[in-house]
């Protein structure tokens, strides 16, 4: 895998995943892997203050020091309806943190000579184009989308699994929709997760292939990452911690047009 493969390991140096919200649920404080080193003993009182109030419903933590679990341990409920604890296998949404994840995909791409990271992000998602109305939107490469200089804007959207009625249009209608430059390509930092909807769309694009079923076989396995999945793939529900918000209450599982840029799901462990 190359130099995605060493970008990945690097990045897992250490994972702290907080799902926030109140908890109601009979306190439940840690279940430990992993004796923690004592220097971690702030944190770690930090932590339980916060289970034991209340303030949040779980946390689990894994830092790694030259390739080894120095402290690994859960906290709280991952699922307070059904008194799941936390572990250090309990599924979070990774939200913001899949950009890098995602990028370790197409860096796969790169590595086997398939993308160009010069290229014109125009060249892999035919029929599909970005657009702009001021300067030329051939100027924006894979590297633009990857550095949020590519000109596109914020953008973002969520579809509730409990709203039925609203469901994602295809990616290609997004473009169409959304895909329109508001600055000139490397002209203006501006985050942008619908570049990262990009990316996953030239990911499914290039390989053929889904960009679950790629990110799972190319990046996910190899690395013997077992409990991280785009959104939460079936037989692994029992994992994931529950969202909640700020009065205690389930949020209903969501997805969004541009899972590169949020839909990972992953746990401490991996």
């Amino acid at each position: 895998m190359g130099t995605s493969k060493r970008c990945w390991r690097s990045g897992l140096v250490a994972a702290l995943c907080w799902c926030f919200a109140f908890s109601f649920a009979p306190v439940l404080l840690a279940q430990q892997a992993t004796v923690p080193n004592p220097q971690f003993e702030a944190v770690r009182a930090t932590i339980l203050e916060a289970v034991k109030d209340g303030s949040v419903p779980s946390v689990s933590v894994a830092v790694a020091k030259g390739g080894r679990i120095i402290w690994e341990e859960s906290f709280g409920w991952a699922n307070r309806e059904k008194m799941i604890p936390a572990t250090p296998h309990t599924m979070y949404s990774m939200a913001s943190i899949s950009k890098p994840i995602s990028t370790t995909g197409l860096m796969v791409l790169v590595d086997q000579g398939k993308v160009d990271l010069k290229a014109p992000v125009n060249k892999y998602i035919v029929p599909a184009e970005l657009k702009a109305f001021e300067w030329n939107a051939a100027d924006a490469t894979v590297t633009h989308i990857l550095n949020h200089t590519s000109g596109l804007p914020l953008h973002y959207s969520a579809f509730y699994l409990d709203e039925p009625q609203r469901q994602p249009p295809a990616f290609t209608e997004s473009i169409r929709r959304y895909g329109i430059l508001v600055h000139p390509p490397g002209a203006v930092y501006q985050y942008a997760n619908f570049a990262f909807g990009l990316v996953d769309h030239i990911i499914t694009k290039v390989s053929g292939r889904a960009f679950r079923e790629f990110m799972k076989t190319e990046v996910f396995l190899p690395l013997g990452l077992t409990r991280t999945s785009i959104d939460v793939e079936p037989g692994l529900e029992d994992y994931q911690a529950v969202r909640y918000d700020t009065r205690g209450n389930p949020v209903p599982f969501y997805i969004s047009d541009h899972p590169g840029a949020s839909q990972v799901y992953s746990s401490a462990h991996d």
